[in-house]
């Protein structure tokens, strides 16, 4: 597979994978989709094996970052100070490495406690 072939699917799916994990958040979803047209565009004239072979992994690389570990917390109008986090079958989870979520509300929680 050419080269030009590859970078088009890897943009693709750059694509593809932002719109999912960002939706509902117009403003963050439009900016990575221009982050990701702009490196792509900046790299459009790329000639060299070696360079082009390190662009592609580490477009897969921000494509497995964006999938698996980014999540959409919107904040819960009805609570304070909570958030409803959408987790996915896709995110990180399944491979047995914890999550830590903390917040401002944790450690003033710890702080009391210890007082």
């Amino acid at each position: 597979m050419s080269a030009s072939n590859q970078a088009r699917i890897a943009y693709r799916r750059l694509l593809k994978v932002e719109r999912r994990r960002f939706s509902g958040d117009l403003p963050v979803m439009m900016a990575a989709v221009k982050q990701t047209r702009t490196e792509f565009e900046n790299n459009r004239s790329e000639t060299d094996e070696k360079k082009i072979k390190k662009l592609l992994k580490h477009a897969a690389g921000v494509e497995e970052v964006i999938r698996r570990y980014v999540v959409q917390a919107p904040r819960n109008e009805e609570k304070d100070n909570t958030y409803n986090i959408k987790f996915t079958s896709e995110h990180a989870l399944r491979d047995g490495h914890p999550i830590i979520i903390k917040s401002s509300l944790q450690k003033d929680k710890a702080t009391k406690a210890k007082e």
